[in-house]
C-alpha cells in the first residue's frame, strides 16, 4: 500500500498512544502502525497472514459494520480470545473503502480520541480513492498493451512489448510466463458479464500476491489471462492452483459449469513471444476440457503426446487413419481399447499393464492378441504401435472415445 496511508496509520498512532490498523471491506489488511499497547490473537495472525481468519470475518459481519455511520466499539470475546475494539469505516463519496481499527482495551478510547480516529479516517478514504482511481487508470493501460501483446501481429506485439518497459508498467526480466483461467460451461450456458467480474477478482488477487511490475492481467470473453515473469512465478509456485480455486470460489453456480480450469504455457525468453506460452495455456485447457485427469490445472509442459496432437488443426487429427480400427475395438470389447492404450503408454511392458489393470499377463497376452487381429496393426512394429497410439489419443482429444 501507498506511503500516504502509511503516514496517516502512523500519524493517528502516535496521537493515540496505541495501535492503529486499517483493512479493506473484506477485513484484508492494508496498513498497520508499530505495536502499542495490548495486543490479542487475532491482531498478530492478521499482522502475519494479512487477512482475518474466516471465523473471525463471520464474527465481524455480524456487526453489520458496512451500514455503520460512525465508530462502533465491539466487544471483547473469549471464544476467539479478542479484546474489545473501535471500527470506524473507511468511505468517500458514499464508497465503503474498508475499515479503521483502534484496540479499545485497559484505557477505553475517549471522545476526543474517536474525533482524530475519525479525521484519520476520513484521509484514508481520500487516499484509497486515489489509489482506486490510479489503479484503474493503471489496469487500462496495461490492458492495452497486454491485447497488442496477444496480437498476430508481429510488429504490434513488439510496439506493446516495449511501452510495457518503458512505461514501467513490467520488469521484464527473464522469461514470462502466460496462465489461463477459464469456466467450462455446461450445454446452454455462456461466460456473462457477472462471470467476467468474478474472473478480474480473481486475477486480481492474484496480481496482489506478486512482486511489484513483475504480473499482468486481462479479462477476455470466455477466459482470463494472467502474466507474470518467470522469476516471480518461482516465488508462488501454487499460483496457477490458487488462482483456479480464488476463480471457483468467486465463479459460483457450481451447476452452471463442468469444471473451472487453469492452463499454463511454458516460459519464453521474450516478452513479445509472450503469446506463444498464452497459446500453449489456451491448448492445455482445450486438452482438460475433455480429459479431466488433467484438471484443475493443466501445464503445457505435462500434456505429453497432447501438447503435440492439440496443437494440429481437428481436420488433421481426423485424418490419421486408425478410425475403423478403434470402432472395432470398442465394437469387440471395450476392455480391448482400453488394454490397447494402456499397453502403448507403458511402452510394451505387460507387465506393468497386468497391474495397471489389475488382471493377470496372460489376460494381457490374449487381449493383445485379439487387438492385432481387429485391427490389422502388428504391435512389434514400432512405427505401426506409434501411428495406433497417436490414433487413439487424437481420438480422445477430438472426444471420439
Amino acid at each position: 500500500m501507498s506511503e500516504d496511508l502509511q503516514r496517516v496509520v502512523d500519524t493517528l498512532a502516535r496521537q493515540l498512544g496505541r495501535a492503529v490498523a486499517v483493512d479493506d471491506v473484506h477485513f484484508r489488511l492494508l496498513a498497520y502502525s508499530a505495536q502499542a499497547g495490548p495486543i490479542d490473537d487475532m491482531r498478530a495472525r492478521v499482522v502475519l497472514t494479512r487477512e482475518a481468519p474466516p471465523e473471525a470475518v463471520a464474527w465481524l459481519r455480524k456487526f453489520r459494520l458496512q451500514r455503520a455511520d460512525g465508530p462502533v466499539r465491539l466487544p471483547a470475546t473469549d471464544e476467539m480470545n479478542l479484546l474489545p475494539r473501535v471500527a470506524i469505516p473507511i468511505r468517500f463519496q458514499g464508497v465503503q473503502f474498508g475499515y479503521l481499527w483502534l484496540i479499545d482495551a485497559d484505557e477505553p478510547v475517549d471522545d476526543a480520541g474517536l474525533a482524530l480516529a475519525g479525521v484519520a479516517a476520513d484521509e484514508a478514504a481520500e487516499v484509497l480513492f486515489r489509489e482506486r482511481a490510479l489503479g484503474e487508470l493503471h489496469d487500462a493501460r496495461v490492458g492495452e498493451f497486454l491485447r497488442d501483446l496477444m496480437s498476430d501481429d508481429h510488429v504490434a506485439r513488439t510496439l506493446a512489448a516495449d511501452g510495457l518497459v518503458e512505461s514501467g508498467l513490467f520488469a521484464a526480466r527473464g522469461g514470462v510466463v502466460a496462465i489461463v483461467v477459464a469456466p467450462l460451461p455446461v450445454a446452454g450456458q455462456d461466460v456473462d458479464e457477472g462471470d467476467r467480474l468474478a474472473l478480474g477478482a480473481a486475477l486480481r488477487a492474484a496480481a496482489h500476491t506478486m512482486p511489484f511490475r513483475e504480473s499482468m492481467y486481462l479479462v477476455r470473453p470466455g477466459h482470463g489471462l494472467f502474466v507474470a515473469t518467470q522469476r516471480a512465478m518461482e516465488r508462488v509456485p501454487r499460483l496457477a492452483d490458487e488462482l483456479c480455486s480464488s476463480a471457483v470460489r468467486r465463479l459460483g453456480r457450481a451447476d452452471r459449469w463442468r469444471a473451472v480450469v487453469a492452463g499454463v504455457g511454458r516460459p519464453t525468453v521474450r516478452l513479445t513471444d509472450v503469446a506463444t506460452s498464452y497459446q500453449q495455456a489456451l491448448d492445455a485447457i482445450r486438452v482438460a476440457d475433455v480429459i479431466p485427469v488433467f484438471r484443475p490445472v493443466a501445464r503445457h509442459d505435462a500434456l505429453g503426446i497432447y501438447a503435440l496432437l492439440v496443437a494440429q488443426p481437428r481436420e488433421q487429427l481426423r485424418s490419421m487413419g486408425v478410425e475403423q480400427a478403434i470402432t472395432a475395438l470398442v465394437d469387440a470389447d471395450p476392455a480391448l481399447l482400453v488394454t490397447a492404450e494402456t499397453f502403448l503408454d507403458r511402452a510394451g511392458d505387460s507387465r506393468a499393464v497386468a497391474e495397471r489393470l489389475n488382471v493377470h499377463r496372460a489376460t494381457i497376452y490374449h487381449r493383445l492378441r485379439r487387438i492385432e487381429q481387429l485391427t490389422g496393426f502388428d504391435l512389434s512394429d514400432g512405427e505401426r504401435r506409434l501411428v495406433l497410439h497417436l490414433g487413439i489419443k487424437a481420438a480422445r482429444l477430438l472426444g471420439d472415445i
